[in-house]
């Protein structure tokens, strides 16, 4: 049977560029800088997360040392009058420490997120740009 030759109404494709291969001495230097960045980025979270520890348990010293005055405070009252005042006021700091105190750790733990990220953000960045540029060789 003969053969029949079709044509491809289609224009050619280009060929796909492929990423060029790295060599060995960029790779060791990529996976050092990893490795720097890494160690960068762990210690930024230890050192934060100890800042975050400290801040938390003087929190937590502080009202301890005010719910024990406040129950002294309670137990002092003579008078129902007086109790409901210690009590309402006892509910009154403590509402507000907790309040500021929450959002104490919530920005201390916001700027650890941002402050362990700062360095893995800069080198994905420095990355993509690699990437672009033998992209564009």
């Amino acid at each position: 049977m003969p053969k029949v030759e079709t044509t491809n109404s289609r224009a050619p494709q280009p060929e796909p560029k492929s990423l060029p291969a790295y060599d060995a001495a960029d790779f060791a230097k990529l996976s050092s800088r990893n490795l720097e960045i890494a160690t960068r980025a762990a210690r930024v979270y230890f050192n934060s997360a100890t800042q975050l520890n400290q801040e938390f348990m003087g929190f937590l010293n502080s009202r301890i040392k005010k719910d024990i005055k406040s129950a002294q405070s309670l137990m002092k009252s003579k008078t129902s009058e007086e109790a409901f005042q210690a009590q309402a006021g006892f509910f009154e700091e403590a509402f507000r420490d907790y309040a500021d105190e929450t959002t104490k750790i919530l920005n201390l733990a916001a700027d650890m997120a941002k402050e362990t990220m700062a360095p893995v953000e800069g080198q994905a960045g420095e990355l993509l740009r690699n990437l672009e540029q033998r992209f564009a060789e």
